[in-house]
């Protein structure tokens, strides 16, 4: 008695640690999966800091207009001074040799830089804008990732539920057969093969239960992983929502490639290249700047003294520097540069075939899911008729077990094939979705 007592215990705790551990366990829908991974996920971090880098190009590009300040001191030992000399008959029969200046010499000085006209600087600070443009479009590319993902990773563990539904719905069916058949084979109503191949298909739905809660489990962890949720939380999904009120869809016959972000990238990057085709011919032209300096200067033989006796000096100036020869490096540059531009728009070219391709692609493989979807729909309604009829039937003794677990069977496949036409629909539709640049859209639905 005692034992049967802590047996029960045992099994009391064990359902109140597992009802407790659901309990505690965060439901998301599609959308909450989204929301967090939007927020949390570590590639959301390297977009911002990738809009940041790009921020500090454009304070970059601007310094190269604004003035350097830049301060020089130097101080020089004249171990050995130069000596220069004086040929004969200038002012000796003899030529005279002569030492010129002191052995210490201390300079300190200020000079000011100012850019007048520098066509390539100017080209850099035009170039800060669409690079700005360009990092905001890869966070909104990586974002739009993130929502691929999530969905995908998300309808995968909707299946595993469905799945496992189904599969308990039919085990508790199955329990009260074999019961059922229990007591009918005490009565002698029926053999005992009919109890066995009852008992055989319970066994197998139980090893497919297990089955699916494992790939449940691990279909959890993986979206986990892809919403950037630590592994050791406890998730659940919502499961309330009418999938099916999505099925319905006006189909695009045209696709705006401008809608696509992928697209948006690309010609970011185009004109990101142009400018810097013009920034390689502006190479050639000549720069003017102006500067103004301010210094002063030490002499001395006696190194203490040397630091007292200053002569100061200034000077401003203009500068142009124009470009000659340069060994062919700017011409090379140049033509490395139209290269990459011409590349650039070819693979425009090609992407936005793609494209097309994948828009016709998605939109022919999601009215045939669709089709399918609608087909099994019809079949399931089917086979649960003819299931409860046979049913209803076998409990009237005028069928065999056999018409029963046929019809169960048939039933089961139905059933299964709903689930996955709906699912295979609801990620179609994914595809199609993303494929004509309305993904965000489309998720805020769910």
């Amino acid at each position: 008695m005692k034992k049967t007592s802590l047996f029960i215990y045992m099994i009391w705790q064990i359902s109140t640690l597992t009802a407790n551990a659901q309990g505690n366990a965060t439901q998301l829908s599609l959308k909450g999966c989204v929301d967090y991974a939007l927020k949390n996920h570590l590639s959301n971090t390297i977009a911002n800091n990738e809009i940041l880098a790009a921020k500090e190009k454009e304070r970059e590009a601007l310094s190269g207009y604004l003035p350097q300040v830049n301060a020089n001191i130097g101080f020089d030992d004249n171990l050995k001074r130069q000596v220069s000399v004086i040929p004969a008959g200038a002012f000796s029969p003899t030529e005279i040799r002569i030492q010129f200046g002191n052995q210490y010499n201390t300079n300190a000085a200020a000079q000011v830089d100012q850019v007048i006209y520098d066509k390539s600087m100017l080209l850099g600070l035009k170039a800060a804008e669409p690079n700005n443009q360009l990092a905001a479009l890869k966070k909104e590319q990586t974002q739009e990732n993130l929502i691929y993902n999530t969905a995908n990773a998300y309808f995968q563990v909707l299946v595993y539920l469905e799945q496992e539904k189904l599969t308990l719905e039919n085990e508790k069916k199955y329990r009260e057969l074999v019961n059922i058949l229990k007591l009918r084979l005490e009565k002698g109503v029926i053999k005992k093969t009919d109890l066995d191949r009852t008992q055989s298909t319970l066994n197998n739905i139980l090893a497919q239960k297990s089955i699916i809660q494992a790939n449940k489990e691990v279909s959890l962890n993986r979206l986990k992983n892809v919403i950037g949720m630590p592994l050791s939380e406890e998730i659940s999904i919502n499961e309330s929502i009418n999938y099916e009120s999505f099925t319905q869809l006006i189909r695009e016959n045209s696709l705006d490639v401008n809608n696509i972000i992928d697209y948006r990238v690309q010609s970011n990057s185009i004109a990101l290249q142009e400018i810097d085709v013009k920034r390689k011919q502006a190479a050639f032209l000549p720069t003017v700047s102006a500067y103004g300096r301010y210094g002063a200067q030490s002499f001395g033989n006696d190194f203490g003294k040397s630091f007292t006796n200053w002569f100061d000096y200034s000077s401003v100036g203009l500068k142009v520097n124009v470009p000659i020869f340069s060994g062919y490096r700017k011409n090379s540059q140049l033509k490395q540069s139209e290269i990459s531009l011409l590349n650039a728009r070819t693979n425009l070219k090609l992407s936005t075939e793609s494209m097309q391709l994948a828009f016709q692609n998605s939109a022919s493989l999601l009215l045939k899911s669709q089709s399918d979807l609608k087909i099994n729909k019809e079949n399931l309604n089917f086979a649960k008729e003819v299931f409860e009829s046979s049913t209803f039937e076998y409990q009237k003794g005028i069928s065999t077990l056999s018409d029963l677990l046929n019809a169960d069977y048939s039933y089961k496949e139905a059933q299964s094939n709903y689930m996955n036409s709906l699912i295979n629909f609801l990620s179609t539709r994914l595809e199609y979705e993303k494929s004509k640049g309305n993904l965000k859209n489309y998720i805020n639905q769910f």
